[in-house]
């Protein structure tokens, strides 16, 4: 991609609740090894309904799809959250796999030293002042998927 494009599109974020905390007591590298598994996992789960990865971030990840593929992307988010949820459990008990989900216009298109991915926009401002403790999708991307 050469040049930002406009689109629209469902963004999601994948985080894990708990993660600082449960990391305090335990080696780097067993962290380190759970997050690898974890995000090889986001990848094919993500992947399974022409999502992309856009970032890790830590415990968090920042995806997209195509806006045509919001039930494919819902479904993904969830099957992500409810398949990986007791694995997390089981690296700590205060771990548990949240999702939460938007649809809008971003701009997508390469950006910083290395060129690479990213979006920018309002709608990604929008999922990200979504409150974690509120509903896992914004009331435009339950009606399109309700369509």
């Amino acid at each position: 991609m050469k040049e930002p494009q406009e689109c629209r599109v469902v963004i999601g974020l994948a985080d894990i609740t708990g993660f600082a905390k449960a990391c305090e007591n335990k080696p780097d590298i067993e962290t380190f090894e759970m997050l690898n598994k974890f995000y090889g996992f986001i990848g094919k789960v993500i992947g399974k309904a022409d999502g992309t990865v856009i970032k890790f971030m830590g415990d968090s990840a920042l995806v997209m799809f195509p806006e045509d593929k919001a039930k494919q992307a819902v479904a993904s988010l969830r099957e992500l959250a409810s398949t990986t949820d007791g694995v997390w459990y089981k690296f700590d008990e205060k771990c548990s796999v949240r999702t939460k989900a938007h649809v809008g216009s971003v701009v997508i298109g390469q950006m910083g030293p290395d060129g690479r991915l990213d979006v920018i926009g309002n709608t990604l401002n929008r999922l990200f002042l979504m409150p974690w403790d509120g509903p896992e999708l914004s009331d435009e991307l339950k009606q399109l998927v309700e369509q």
